[in-house]
Formats: structure tokens, C-alpha cells, sequence
């Protein structure tokens, strides 16, 4: 067996070779990256585990570039500066990066980050009865009742959402507020706890963000589908018209267009923040793309009064100088329930995930049944 890595201090940040990490366990696969386990690592800095080693595929550190290990130093080191109170709020709400790795030729290969607390996952049920465990991402509050009972999910009410809502604000407030750009903001980057006595969320995926004044990592900043804002739109609709035209348009207009496309800001921020409220509130199917905000403004007017239904129209506004700050909806969202975690009491026992129920045939969740040999259907009225 490795012996467990120790970690060594560089320029401020923290940096490992692979060869530091001892045991490397595969947990998860993407487009982008894979996603390990390091069990031998127990301590980076001050900071227990345990860790995961997020590493990057080759075509993703091509499309980088040399600019790569910079960019991700610059994050690391980004974390380190902060002063210890902000820290533990920070980590409480964001699964930043915590160190670099360099592969053997002293190349930037990947990132260590702190491994996503178990309360944020769940057991989903897949539509052929299987069972996949991963994290509970905020999309899944965008979809119908019926799906999420199919999938083993709770009941999430209306308060508990506000109070996510209210967390998600906090989390990204703070980011703004030390000039962090999200950009990729999209329903798969915040995972949450349904909790009804302590709800939280945490914001993962923070590699494709930008520290203001400094490129993003990865180059551009791309817009998740149906998360663009009004001006990513145009530009984009522009773009494809200059590539259409008889001749195309010459490459350096096309290239401007693809820059006003790529463009995020703590506005395009604010806007897609809008977007996923209104997704929260208003639910259902077909509403993971819903850009209509007649019935979350209608729900906050009538929860939080007329500044939350404001606050939302003008984040919403087509033109990004309308748009509100991230710090205007914290505050407004106080009026919402306290999402402060409560603790259990010492004699409370720990939650234990409930037991995979048998399926038999017939068996029915809202509108879904199980049929045998074939799945989770969805009933159809007659």
C-alpha cells in the first residue's frame, strides 16, 4: 500500500504530483473530467478530508492550453488568501479547489477538492428499477411531482424552496462579492438538501468560474443550453446569420460575434439566477426550460411581497445594466424562512437511507407504474 501524500506548500497554494496521491479510486465519469477518490490523502494544509482528485481529459487540457496551470493555481491560491471566519462560510457553501496536481512531466493534470458531504446525495431510482446514487442536483426540483416520487425524491414544499432559493442567493452573493464571475450557471451545478429542518445547498463545478480581472480557465466561459441570456441569444442568432450569409461574413466579424456570445459577467450571472428561480417555483413538465416568469413572480409577491417580484422582472431585464445585484435578493430574500442548520440532538439517531422497496407489478408512484419486464411507465389519462 502508498504510503499516505503529504502535501507541500507552493507559492501560497498547494500543488501534489500524481504520484503524491497514493490510491486513486474511480467514483465518476463526464465529459470534461473523471472524478477519483484519494483515501490515502487525509490532510491538505490545515483542512481534513477526505478527497477527490478531479482529472481532466486530454482534449479538455488541449482546449485549455498552457494557461492551464496558471489558471488553476490562481484558484488555489485564490481559496488560501481567505481569512479564516470567511473560509468555514465559504466551505460551508462551495466545493472549491483546494490544490493542484501536475502529472510526471510537471504538467497541470487536474485538481484535489473536498469530497461532497453524504448529505447531498441520494438514491435515485432508475426507470428499470436499478438504483444510481449521486448528487441531488437543483434540476431535479425543476420537473413534476409524479417523476420525483418515481425517482424516490421528496415532497419539497414551497417553503423549503424559497429557503434554497434564499441559499443560493447567500452562496453566489458571496462569490460576487470577492469577484467571482460563475458564468455556467445551469441546474446541474448546485446540489442541495431538502431537509425541512435545515435545508442547504452547495455550489460545485466552480472550475469553469472566472476571478474578475483574469481569463477564464478554461478560455471562454460557456452558456449551458436554455441558460443563455438575452444577449448570448442574439449574438448567437447573429453569428449563425454571418456564417449563413452568400459570402459568410469575414472570420474577424464572426470571431466578435463568438466573443459577445462567450462574454459572463456578475450580470449574466443575475439573470440566470432569475431563471432558476423561476424554475423552483414554478414546476412541472416541461418547465426545466421554462423562461416565463408570470408564476414565480405571483408566488413572491405573495410570499415576500412586491421587492422580490421587482427584484425579479429586472432580473429578467433584456438589457444587463437593469439587472439587480446579487446582494439586493439576499436581502430581500430574509424575509424568507431562516436557513440556518439546526442541530440534532445527541440522542438523535443518524439518518439511514430506507431500504430499496420491492417492486411488483402494478406497483404505483403518482402517475408512473411498474410493469414487469418493462419498467416505469407513465400513465396517460384515457
Amino acid at each position: 500500500m502508498d504510503e499516505p501524500a503529504q502535501a507541500a506548500a507552493v507559492s501560497g497554494g498547494l500543488e501534489f504530483t500524481v504520484g503524491q496521491l497514493g490510491r486513486i479510486e474511480p467514483l465518476a465519469r463526464g465529459g470534461t473530467a473523471t472524478v477519483h477518490l484519494v483515501p490515502d490523502l487525509t490532510r491538505v494544509g490545515d483542512q481534513p478530508g477526505p478527497y477527490v482528485y478531479k482529472k481532466y481529459t486530454d482534449k479538455t487540457k488541449q482546449s485549455a492550453g498552457p494557461a492551464l496551470g496558471q489558471g488553476l493555481s490562481n484558484f488555489v491560491q485564490f481559496r488560501d488568501r481567505l481569512p479564516a471566519d470567511q473560509l468555514k462560510a465559504w466551505d460551508e457553501r462551495i466545493i472549491w479547489p483546494v490544490a493542484l496536481v501536475k502529472d510526471g512531466g510537471g504538467a497541470a493534470d487536474g485538481i484535489l477538492m473536498r469530497i461532497i458531504p453524504d448529505r447531498f446525495f441520494h438514491h435515485f431510482t432508475k426507470r428499470n428499477g436499478g438504483s444510481n446514487h449521486k448528487p441531488r442536483e437543483i434540476e431535479t426540483l425543476f420537473g413534476d411531482t409524479e417523476t420525483a416520487m418515481r425517482k424516490g425524491l421528496p415532497d419539497v414544499s414551497l417553503g423549503t424552496r424559497l429557503q434554497l432559493i434564499r441559499a443560493i442567493a447567500a452562496a453566489y452573493g458571496m462569490m460576487h462579492k470577492e469577484n467571482i464571475v460563475l458564468g455556467d450557471v445551469s441546474g446541474r451545478n448546485i446540489i442541495y438538501d431538502p431537509d425541512p429542518q435545515r435545508p442547504a445547498i452547495m455550489v460545485v463545478d466552480v472550475d469553469s468560474a472566472r476571478i474578475r480581472g483574469n481569463r477564464a480557465t478554461f478560455g471562454s466561459q460557456p452558456h449551458t443550453p436554455n441558460w443563455q441570456p438575452p444577449e448570448a441569444l442574439a449574438a448567437s442568432h447573429a453569428l449563425e446569420s454571418a456564417k449563413r450569409s452568400v459570402p459568410p461574413a469575414a472570420r474577424d466579424v464572426q470571431d466578435r460575434l463568438h466573443n459577445a456570445w462567450s462574454i459572463q459577467s456578475a450580470k449574466t450571472d443575475v439573470y440566470k439566477f432569475g431563471l432558476m428561480v423561476v424554475r423552483i417555483l414554478d414546476f412541472g413538465r416541461g418547465c426545466a426550460v421554462n423562461r416565463d416568469p408570470a408564476k414565480a413572480r405571483t408566488i413572491l409577491r405573495a410570499q415576500l411581497g412586491t421587492e422580490a417580484q421587482a427584484l425579479l422582472d429586472a432580473s429578467m431585464a433584456g438589457d444587463p445594466q437593469d439587472r439587480p445585484l446579487m446582494r439586493d435578493w439576499y436581502r430581500v430574500l430574509q424575509g424568507a424562512p431562516s436557513t440556518t442548520p439546526k442541530q440534532r440532538p445527541r440522542s438523535a439517531p443518524a439518518p439511514v437511507t430506507p431500504p430499496r422497496p420491492v417492486l411488483v407489478n402494478g406497483t404505483r408512484r403518482g402517475n408512473w407504474e411498474w410493469v414487469e419486464g418493462h419498467g416505469w411507465s407513465r400513465i396517460t389519462a384515457p
